[in-house]
């Protein structure tokens, strides 16, 4: 963080400060983090409250802490009426400070990768902060904004949410030069109602762009007349697959490995590249940072470098060669009704025997069954081999698919030992592709670890009674 005052602090947080000034260019939450000269801010919440650490903080070097009620402890203390706000409005106000062309990014899928691209095209010729892991809720994005130093000349920051207000509340904070709203889909739906919730949600975050911001968002949406109205008051600018749009894509197609190649086409110029990503959904990804860099007068030479640059994140659809005739899809970071559908698409492309390994998809409300038999029914679609199921409502996706080679295991070990059963079968036949998805909650992960580990014992085996 840039160096700051102690004074200056307590005046954008509309805090008291009790103790003598100091400088801090450090910020923490979290006690087990090193707070040596840090300020050490204590939040509250339902099941926790950082003011029963203010000692313990002290004792590992903080400089200083922000807190709801003085401590009987000899330090520095800002006092404030609310914590969490006091973290946000310092968030901002650092964010303020340094002043980086910003991009927020939101929408129910693919914020990740979106990211990711954006950091990656932006870093070609300027230092770039970007959001790390999933420090996109009303206590990430201020930690992010706290990141910021003055060399930084771009910030890319992701918005989540699981209730309504929260992108408002973020956007307010990060006042983007552009918003990015990616998509709209079956995601954590629970926590906002529906599905036209969850779009409204995603909306807010246009409500911290200023008159001379951009909002960018898909053109092919059933949310487009949303969207339209929420951007009566700003540039607009659209990307999709087809030339309605102001960003659009042709001629795509999936090498051996899945990865697209396209033509991007952007302010009347197109550029021919391939992505290292898998699926041809990550062409739209491509597209909305696309859309977001130029708006930011990115050239489109460096913007096709850095697409071509970004690398596949672990657990995000990974493939994993495991042996000649076994390839392992990981996609088991998160998991949603769309992005369990681009999944799918994807193993569909791959030639040979296709197993789809599904763990419950998580927030999806009381609607979480229906979609499930969706996901049973696209699977159908796409041409898989096998639907093997783990987890209470995923059970409904293989029983949709039942008759077809779907079947739900009470086990991990039990959905293993029928994984590995099938690659006996059709070894020296065909090659096999195991696409491994579920939710967080979920811990498909266990799943990818398990098969390699069996497939790489049983490989090892095999070595030894060779020689």
């Amino acid at each position: 963080m840039i160096s700051v005052s102690l004074e200056w602090i307590a005046e954008q947080v509309e805090g008291r400060l009790v103790g003598s000034d100091c400088k801090i260019d450090k910020v923490s939450t979290d006690t087990r983090a090193d707070l040596q000269d840090a300020l050490f801010i204590a939040l509250k919440g339902k099941n926790f409250d950082a003011h029963d650490f203010v000692e313990q903080a002290i004792a590992k070097g903080a400089a200083a802490v922000i807190c709801e009620k003085q401590q009987d402890i000899d330090c520095r203390q800002i006092i404030v009426e609310n914590s969490r706000h006091a973290l946000g409005r310092l968030g901002a106000a650092v964010k303020a400070r340094v002043a980086p062309r910003t991009v927020a990014v939101t929408g129910s899928n693919g914020k990740t990768t979106v990211k990711e691209m954006l950091a990656a095209i932006l870093s070609i010729r300027h230092p770039v902060l970007a959001t790390q892991g999933n420090f996109n809720n009303d206590i990430g994005v201020p930690l992010t904004l706290l990141r910021l130093e003055e060399q930084h000349k771009y910030a890319v920051v992701e918005l989540g949410a699981n209730h309504p207000g929260e992108i408002g509340y973020t956007t307010n904070l990060v006042k983007p030069d552009v918003a990015i709203l990616n998509n709209v889909s079956a995601a954590h739906v629970e926590g906002f109602g529906s599905l036209h919730g969850v779009a409204r949600a995603k909306t807010e975050i246009f409500r911290g762009v200023g008159s001379q911001g951009t909002a960018v968002t898909p053109r092919d949406s059933e949310f487009y007349p949303c969207w339209e109205r929420a951007c009566t008051n700003m540039n607009w600018k659209t990307f999709g697959l087809t030339d309605s749009s102001d960003v659009f894509a042709t001629d795509i197609t999936l090498n051996g490995e899945g990865h697209p190649s396209f033509t991007l086409h952007l302010n009347g110029e197109a550029r021919q590249l391939t992505l290292k990503l898998s699926g041809q959904h990550n062409v739209l990804n491509a597209l909305s940072a696309s859309a977001a860099a130029s708006e930011l007068g990115i050239s489109l030479d460096d913007i096709v470098t850095g697409l071509e640059k970004v690398q596949p994140a672990k657990g995000r659809l990974t493939t994993i060669k495991v042996s000649d005739h076994l390839r392992i899809i990981d996609d088991t970071y998160n998991a949603s009704v769309a992005s369990t559908k681009a999944a799918l698409d994807l193993l569909g492309s791959y030639k040979g025997y296709r197993i789809f390994v599904l763990g419950d998809m998580g927030e999806l409300g009381a609607d979480a069954r229906a979609y499930h038999e969706e996901i049973g029914e696209h699977a159908i679609g796409s041409g898989i081999n096998n639907l093997y199921s783990l987890g209470v409502l995923s059970q409904s996706a293989s029983e949709v698919f039942n008759g077809n080679g779907g079947k739900h295991f009470g086990s991990l070990q039990s959905l293993v030992d029928s994984v590995l059963q099938r690659l006996t079968e059709q070894t020296g036949k065909q090659p096999v592709t195991v696409l491994v998805k579920g939710s967080r909650s979920a811990h498909m992960e266990r799943v990818v670890a398990a098969i390699q580990q069996a497939v790489t014992v049983d490989d090892s085996t095999e070595e030894k009674h060779a020689c």
